[in-house]
């Protein structure tokens, strides 16, 4: 590299290192009383005050108190679990993300878990971009920063949940697999002489590291096993090393690994509840169902779990494993380009790991452990491969660091603009707002861009994403994609918000060219459908009761494919409509396939 470029790579250090401080001066100014609870962040806190408070992990009424004098509101989305015949009631979700939350809950109860995501970032940006400089040069800042800010994965600092922790430690723990790895040679340096890396280490500090390195990995190993499938490449990085000490780097990797998981095992296992935290009785608790030891004793813990379902990951059927051809298609297509979900808006930069791939120190198994690990949660998960109320996909989150070390040989630091010019568009909203509710006012995923919308698909497969759902008659099944359609909460009909338009997916068991619209007294006698064309529809039929019956003319098929509650495919079909002039009171929608409303009014 020339001496020319050095200013260059001081200004990469410079943004990356301003970028990471207002990460944390955003987390430090968040205010939680604007960004509700969501997911398990509830659960994740009140782990933490607990071993923070009270140094265990057992949910007591105490519990309950603090966390509503702290956080000002009943918990939401509680995740409880004990052994079965036992009234202790403990924290279902592995115990690490807690330990590292305690001093920041100690000093902050509130603000201290997103202080915390926002210094592991640092730490595991800043050692990963070191690590990276070994191979690919000055440019290792730059790439870095697209990395982590050119994603989604910055903006999970502001969620008090454990995903951006599993990131921080999959990308400090590849950095030290390839920290000794060195390659790149400075214009004024001479070349080694030696095996670049671990030869220059002493054996201890070898160890120590190689250690380190497999227990940071296990940790996310602890929380979803798949990312077991991580191990391969840095096993394959360990026996690639030097050969006097292949053998010691490989059992460092194993007994970092195994001491983190007998660490989270074991107290989960003091605390009360089962060793991996997703068996034994588990159950989420909202506030409509009441709360242990608030509503009832924990006594009848075990009764309430008997009567409304384990939720154990061991004891129900929570993995449901689909082989349908048409059902893995789709997914395929949204895991890489979903409106909501996909890697390639929300994750571009992995590419750059791509651009300077080269096949040594195990590189070459990295793009299998991942591909791996996502081919188990699209058959394992095939509903809810992505991990629900996420920004992008949650699941792909603690492998995207591993593709950042795919980089081995020098690069030019021009390839970072680019990546981040064609990932801004998606982006935009994620950069503007960062700390935001991620569900928007339209009901819809707040991070999606309207050139997303426009131009990606929908994930139709996906049950966990945003959108009620309605039984309609005749078998057909509607979701909802905005809030200006919603459930009447009784019988098999919708409110329409007057004449804002409407987004929803319908669903048949059969394939239908058109469906009937049964629209209340108050509709005006024009509806326009964006699929049918430019020009509004006229009722087809006026009943006596004021009523109108529209004919919606159907498209070929959006998707077809089963359905989270069925095997067989359903055809789905994309709506959008509004019913111009209409007043600004809520208008009643049935809707029916065209053959029932011949048989409805044939007696009449």
């Amino acid at each position: 590299m020339d001496l020319k470029r050095h200013p260059l790579e001081a200004v990469g250090w410079l943004i990356l290192a301003l970028l990471l401080l207002s990460t944390l001066i955003g987390a430090v100014r968040l205010d939680r009383a604007h960004h509700p609870l969501i997911g398990d962040e509830a659960t994740y806190a009140m782990q933490a005050a607990s071993l923070a408070w009270d140094f265990d992990l057992s949910y007591t009424r105490q519990d309950y108190d603090r966390f509503v004098a702290q956080w000002g509101v009943p918990p939401e989305g509680l995740v409880l679990q004990s052994r079965p015949g036992s009234d202790r009631l403990v924290y279902a979700k592995p115990p690490l993300y807690a330990l590292v939350l305690v001093p920041f809950v100690r000093v902050a109860p509130v603000r201290g878990p997103v202080v915390a995501n926002a210094l592991l970032l640092a730490v595991a940006a800043l050692l990963a971009a070191l690590a990276l400089r070994h191979r690919i040069g000055g440019a290792a800042p730059w790439w870095t920063a697209a990395f982590v800010f050119a994603s989604t994965a910055f903006a999970y600092v502001f969620w008090g949940d454990a995903d951006l922790f599993l990131l921080a430690c999959t990308a400090a723990g590849f950095a030290l697999v390839y920290w000794g790895d060195r390659r790149y040679v400075r214009g004024d340096e001479p070349p080694p002489e030696v095996y670049p890396g671990e030869d220059t280490e002493t054996e201890r500090r070898s160890l120590a590291r190689w250690c380190a390195a497999g227990a940071l990995l296990g940790v996310a190993v602890v929380y979803r096993p798949v990312y077991l499938t991580l191990f391969l490449p840095a096993l394959a990085a360990a026996w690639d090393g030097p050969p006097r000490r292949r053998r010691a780097a490989m059992a460092g990797l194993v007994l970092g690994a195994l001491a983190v998981a007998a660490l989270s095992l074991g107290l989960q296992w003091l605390a009360g509840g089962d060793p991996t935290s997703y068996g034994g009785q588990r159950q989420g608790v909202y506030g409509h169902q009441g709360y242990p030891e608030v509503e009832y004793p924990k006594a009848a813990w075990s009764a309430q779990v008997e009567r409304k379902g384990n939720a154990s990951w061991l004891q129900r059927q929570a993995l449901r494993p689909q082989l349908s051809p048409r059902l893995a298609g789709w997914n395929l297509v949204y895991l890489l380009a979903g409106r909501s979900l996909g890697l390639l808006p929300y994750f571009l930069p992995l590419l750059l790991g791509f651009a300077a791939f080269q096949r040594d120190r195990g590189r070459w198994a990295i793009p299998l452990a991942v591909g791996a690990a996502l081919v188990a949660f699209l058959v394992l998960l095939p509903f809810n491969f992505y991990g629900g109320g996420a920004l992008g996909n949650r699941y792909f989150l603690p492998l995207y660091p591993a593709l950042w070390f795919l980089a081995a040989r020098p690069v030019r630091a021009v390839w970072m603009p680019l990546v981040v010019l064609l990932a801004s568009p998606f982006l935009v909203p994620l950069w503007n707002d960062p700390s935001g509710y991620p569900v928007g006012l339209d009901g819809q995923p707040r991070y999606v861009s309207a050139l997303a919308r426009q131009w990606l698909p929908y994930e139709t497969t996906q049950s966990n994403l945003p959108g009620d759902q309605v039984a309609m008659e005749g078998g057909l099944w509607v979701k909802l994609l905005n809030h200006n359609a919603w459930h009447a909460g009784r019988g098999r009909s919708l409110r329409l918000a007057g004449g804002a338009p409407v987004e929803l997916l319908l669903g048949s068991p059969q394939p239908l060219s058109s469906v009937d619209f049964e629209l209340d007294g108050r509709a005006p006698t024009r509806l326009h459908v964006r699929e049918v064309g430019d020009e509004d529809l006229r009722p087809l039929m006026l009943l006596a009761n004021g009523a109108e019956i529209f004919e919606v003319r159907l498209r070929t098929e959006r998707a077809v494919h089963p359905l989270w509650w069925s095997p067989y495919d359903y055809h789905l079909y994309s709506l959008t409509f509004h019913l111009p002039g209409a007043k600004t009171e809520p208008i009643a929608l049935r809707i029916r396939p065209a053959r029932d409303l011949i048989e409805i009014h044939r007696g009449d």
